[in-house]
Parts: C-alpha cells; sequence; structure tokens
C-alpha cells in the first residue's frame, strides 16, 4: 500500500528553536495548534491607513484579548470555558479560544461573577 506524501517541505528545527515565536527580522514564527512551528514573511504595515470602523474593531478585539487572558486564568471561570472547549469542534481544550468567543457574542462573566444582573457601562475595565 502506497503512503500518502505530505504537501510543502519539513524542516526539524535545533532544539534551541522549537519554542521560538514572534518576529526576527522580517520573519514571523508562529505556534500552530498541533505543535509545530509556521514560518512567513512579515507584511509591511507602514502604509496603512486605518479607517474609523477598523480601528474600533482593533480596539475591540484588543478588550477581547484582554477578557479572554483573564477569564480562561480565573480559577471559577476556568472551569466553565474548559468545558464549552471540550463540547466544542474546533477548540477542544482551548479555554482561551471560548472566552474570546464568549466575549464576541457579548458575554462578559467577569462582569456577571460579582454584579449579577446589574448593567454593564461602556467603559468599565477589568
Amino acid at each position: 500500500m502506497a503512503r500518502k506524501r505530505r504537501k510543502g517541505p519539513r524542516i526539524l528545527l535545533h532544539p534551541m528553536f522549537q519554542w521560538i515565536r514572534g518576529k526576527l527580522g522580517k520573519i514571523v514564527y508562529h505556534r500552530t495548534r498541533n505543535g509545530g512551528v509556521s514560518m512567513y514573511s512579515a507584511p509591511d504595515m507602514s502604509r496603512v491607513k486605518w479607517s474609523p470602523a477598523q480601528k474600533a474593531h482593533r480596539q475591540h478585539f484588543k478588550r477581547a484579548v484582554a477578557y479572554a487572558k483573564l477569564a480562561s486564568r480565573d480559577p471559577d471561570l476556568r472551569p466553565i470555558y474548559l468545558d464549552m472547549a471540550a463540547r466544542s469542534k474546533r477548540s477542544k481544550g482551548r479555554p482561551y479560544e471560548m472566552a474570546l468567543s464568549d466575549y464576541f457574542q457579548g458575554n462578559d462573566l467577569l462582569w456577571q461573577k460579582p454584579h449579577d444582573d446589574q448593567s454593564k457601562p461602556d467603559d468599565w475595565r477589568w
């Protein structure tokens, strides 16, 4: 029986670089979901003019990331997001991604935990 060949080159990194991530020169290193390292050229964003809607979305995403970091570390909320991740088809075992998704759907369990049913002010930050 013939084995299927994998597409693209495969590189075995020196152990010193197995945990590399971020930008080094003009190359971006990213950790993949299956534990590999993906490398690609960094985009040149120096001439980009962000629209007001793009700026607003970037701020909203920044708040969502901050929420997901705190919520996935919170000892009371982490089991909730672990349970959601276990039931998810795409994010099994990743409570951070579930918290991020939950925030974008309008849920803020960090606010609800101490404030119950009170409405959250627009300028509230954790």
